[in-house]
């Protein structure tokens, strides 16, 4: 179990993460200064230093931190139900928040697409890829007849379907015209191809 200093020290850095892409997401790349950073989070400066040496830094932890949770939810998830089903529940309840939560679908698509231009496309190559893979392991383990491209595939197309619900959803006022609705209509897509991995495994 951790101490208390190091529980501390763990609330500090995710509150440091949290500040940085909220200022991403509400002020852009120019508003997202350390001293904003900080400031937001009540520290200063050199303690911001202290847990990251960027502020890109800071925003990679927020993704880490992200994933960690879907991964505790696929982990977590009822046994009788498939990968893609639970990535659709973990979707479903983004999509679900408000969207003064940062952790919401949209503020998550908005900071990731961000957080991409900031690092450049080689390390935001290898960064995706190392931020993700605890995600790949926990799907593939629900999934032990597919091999790891295929659960890296189902996992990078949910992700694609969850950002192109956001990016290219028909406007409307009703309920069938809700983000949910398309987030459904986007996996039962993705349903039909992955029934078939699973039953060649």
């Amino acid at each position: 179990m951790p101490s208390l200093r190091e529980r501390k020290k763990a609330d500090t850095r995710s509150r440091l993460a949290v500040a940085a892409v909220e200022l991403l997401v509400s002020e852009g790349a120019e508003g997202a200064t350390v001293s904003a950073i900080a400031g937001r989070a009540g520290v200063s400066t050199r303690t911001f230093h202290n847990y990251f040496p960027h502020r890109e830094d800071a925003l990679v932890h927020f993704l880490r931190e992200q994933v960690d949770e879907w991964v505790e939810q696929v982990e977590q998830a009822p046994a009788d139900l498939s990968p893609l089903d639970v990535l659709r529940s973990t979707f479903h309840e983004l999509y679900g928040r408000s969207a003064d939560d940062i952790d919401a679908a949209e503020n998550l698509l908005v900071a990731g697409e961000q957080i991409g231009l900031m690092l450049g496309p080689d390390a935001r190559t290898s960064i995706a890829e190392n931020i993700l893979d605890p995600l790949y392991e926990a799907v593939g383990r629900r999934a032990p007849q597919l091999n790891r491209f295929r659960v890296r595939v189902m996992v990078d197309l949910s992700l694609a379907a969850g950002a192109s619900v956001l990016r290219h959803r028909p406007g409307g006022a009703g309920p069938a015209d809700s983000a949910e609705s398309y987030l459904d209509e986007a996996f039962d897509l993705l349903q039909h191809g992955a029934a078939r991995f699973l039953e060649r495994g």
